[in-house]
């Protein structure tokens, strides 16, 4: 183990002085919407299990992730760092010799540090050879695939070792096989706090559903949105089940905006790639029966790189000195009490070059990708979320407070360098791949 990683687990593990140590549940599709959910206005389906966690907790309509693609948002979340931070700064590929470091410190390190039992579930995408998969970020326990649906071959994993390859018709029951999975390991892990990763593969394309799934005519998106939903839902009646709710702090998000057609951004505009509010600001909800209150809702902007430092400190540990963190603690937000505070703007970065920021109520786009802007754009996002109408000319002194601070954040952004390789076969050996 990296020097460190060691010197963050042994800060880690010293708890501080806390009531309670939740288990954790984090849930999120891929690539879902910002309004693909009933509670957040959709009028083509029906989720009645999220959306009943989010009138039993919290519900943010400005939350967003830290990139516009999965791989580095995943980051993120778990490191609780800048994308760029963990070297994860574009999507990863099946077979690609880059993945989340060794002395990258997940959520799931700290939380297994404090005796936690640990579990990932589903799409991973931070690495597909044997030392960047889950098991050797802080899981126990790891069953589902290294990289999204549309990559091929579609491995299942459990542990380090493939077990099956999906496709066709027996990749249509995978939603209901990990949250079956994700029961079990509640079921055996009750009796102790435990950390529950799990991150489902739709509405990602392609979509292949169980045929009682289906109803004719209808937009195969909108099925798997439901059908997720009634899974998602039977997960958290077994929690309920073993009388695990009021211990357990549940969560539920996307890790970007949608890919597929069918994905409805409502108002905002952009989708996946897209720093625009549709590729970037997304579901997030939040439930704890007796600490966060319920029927909530928070318009304050939030981002995922502060769950990590919220989490870990409801668990009872400490965030150490010998590393950046760009997240903040959003209890506050969460739970509705005291002062939160924001201390510096939201930076999205590709690849090496900062697209956007959002600092307060203004947003400026300055790159699309890796090209710059003739000009930067700036939006008010309180009376235009769509991003509709441009108000640069009318404040320029806001433009050029926002491009310096873009400025002397881009200083600390390092330089990337771009790779290609081949793609071998990505069946794993001992020693790693079959050439």
């Amino acid at each position: 183990m990296a020097l460190s990683r060691r010197l963050f687990l042994s800060a880690a593990a010293a708890p501080l002085a806390a009531a309670y140590r939740p288990n954790i549940v984090w849930i999120w599709a891929d690539n879902l919407a910002y309004q693909d959910l009933s509670v957040y206005g959709s009028r083509r389906v029906s989720t009645l299990a999220i959306d009943g966690l989010a009138h039993g907790g919290v519900r943010f309509t400005q939350y967003y992730v830290a990139h516009t693609v999965c791989s580095p948002s995943r980051a993120a979340l778990l490191t609780g760092r800048q994308p760029f931070r963990t070297g994860i700064v574009d999507v990863l590929r099946p077979d690609s010799p880059a993945g989340l470091p060794a002395d990258e410190v997940t959520l799931a390190d700290v939380l297994r540090g404090l005796g936690y039992a640990t579990a990932a579930i589903g799409k991973w995408h931070l690495g597909d050879r044997r030392e960047y998969l889950p098991t050797e970020h802080g899981f126990d326990h790891y069953f589902g695939m290294p990289y999204s649906m549309d990559m091929l071959p579609a491995h299942l994993y459990r542990g380090h070792e493939i077990i099956e390859d999906l496709g066709g018709e027996n990749v249509a029951d995978i939603t209901t096989r990990y949250v079956d999975e994700a029961i079990r390991f509640a079921r055996a892990n009750r009796r102790r706090p435990f950390f529950i990763y799990l991150s489902h593969t739709i509405p990602h394309p392609p979509l292949v559903l169980p045929a009682k799934e289906r109803r004719p005519g209808r937009p195969i998106y909108d099925d798997a949105i439901e059908y997720m939903d009634r899974e998602t839902g039977r997960l958290l009646a077994v929690l309920d089940e073993l009388r695990l709710g009021e211990n357990t702090l549940v969560f539920f998000s996307s890790d970007n905006g949608p890919m597929a057609p069918g994905g409805q951004t409502g108002p905002l505009r952009g989708r996946i790639r897209d720093a625009y509010e549709g590729g970037v600001r997304v579901p997030f909800i939040a439930s704890w029966p007796g600490r966060i209150p319920a029927g909530r809702v928070v318009g304050t902007p939030a981002i995922a790189y502060d769950v990590f430092p919220t989490v870990v400190r409801l668990a009872g540990a400490r965030l150490p000195t010998n590393r950046l963190y760009d997240g903040q603690d959003i209890w506050p937000l969460l739970a509705g009490e005291g002062d939160f505070k924001r201390r510096q703007p939201f930076f999205w970065v590709y690849l090496d070059n900062v697209t956007a920021i959002r600092d307060g109520r203004w947003k400026l786009h300055v790159a699309e990708r890796e090209k710059p802007r003739a000009a930067p754009e700036l939006y008010d996002l309180e009376s235009d979320p769509g991003e509709s109408r441009p108000v640069a000319d009318a404040h320029p002194e806001v433009v050029k407070t926002l491009r310096a601070k873009i400025a002397e954040f881009q200083a600390t952004v390092p330089k990337v360098w771009r790779l290609d390789y081949p793609v071998r076969d990505p069946r794993k050996l001992k020693s790693g791949v079959r050439r």
